[in-house]
């Protein structure tokens, strides 16, 4: 995997204003690993180092809503922080979001994870549509309100939420985690990292969201990485992060 470009001035890519600080999330390591639905296992990892963020459920969101909790194993170390996610699926076209109790009933479910003991933070993965916005846009602020006062909400955002729309900037998230790969058709993978893209919203500043099998974007120093990989994460793939990071 290609080395990590850091410059020591601020990069295009996060704008002459710097990175915004989210308060609730100063603590976490600049690294967090996502794990997806298969078994991992990451015993090995440095807390000090890296936070986890694992795929706790899947709510689909169709004529009725159900869930699907995570399957696979996750084995962490002592002491490492966990981000609980929560993955929306909710299909344009099939998806009834028209009842006005929908966004509570859909914030309880998440909250629940807020209130495991074992979880640090939460963070919801959602490819909202622009007709869903407003549905996701009060989930939120419904799941805000029932959280840990001091626990950090955090969301997955499309690059495009975060150069050319406004609507994510009154959401009440700690973050918005700009997601440079797997970017479709407008936005081909690159062929040699340090690639620029605009960042406009704060809420997506100092922080990114890349994969270890396509070529990074320019990144400005202090970026917080969340590493997402198409395979169990094992050791090769962790030594070729960390010899990618300079750790």
């Amino acid at each position: 995997m290609r080395r990590i470009l850091l410059f020591a001035a601020a990069s295009a890519l996060f704008g002459s204003h710097g990175p915004r600080t989210a308060v609730r999330l100063c603590s976490f390591p600049a690294i967090t690993l996502w794990a997806w639905e298969r078994h991992e296992d990451l015993r090995r990892l440095d807390p000090s180092r890296y936070a986890v963020a694992y795929l706790a459920e899947t709510i689909f969101i169709g004529d009725k809503v159900s869930t699907v909790a995570r399957r696979q194993p996750l084995l962490v170390a002592p002491g490492a922080k966990l981000i609980a996610v929560v993955r929306i699926e909710a299909h344009s076209g099939h998806a009834n979001l028209s009842d006005p109790g929908l966004p509570g009933i859909i914030a309880g479910i998440i909250s629940a994870w807020g209130h495991d003991g074992r979880t640090a933070a939460v963070q919801v993965d959602f490819d909202a549509t622009q007709s869903q916005r407003a549905f996701y846009g009060q989930m939120l602020r419904e799941l805000r309100s029932r959280l840990p006062a001091q626990m950090p909400l955090s969301i997955t955002a499309l690059a495009s939420w975060c150069a050319f729309d406004d609507w994510i900037g009154q959401l009440p998230v700690d973050e918005a985690v700009p997601m440079f790969f797997r970017m479709g058709p407008e936005h081909p993978p690159a062929q040699v990292s340090g690639w620029q893209y605009p960042i406009h919203e704060p809420f997506c500043r100092g922080v990114a969201g890349v994969s270890t099998d396509e070529a990074w974007p320019e990144l400005s120093p202090g970026t917080r990485l969340y590493m997402f990989h198409p395979r169990p994460w094992n050791p090769i793939a962790l030594n070729n992060l960390e010899h990618s990071l300079g750790l």
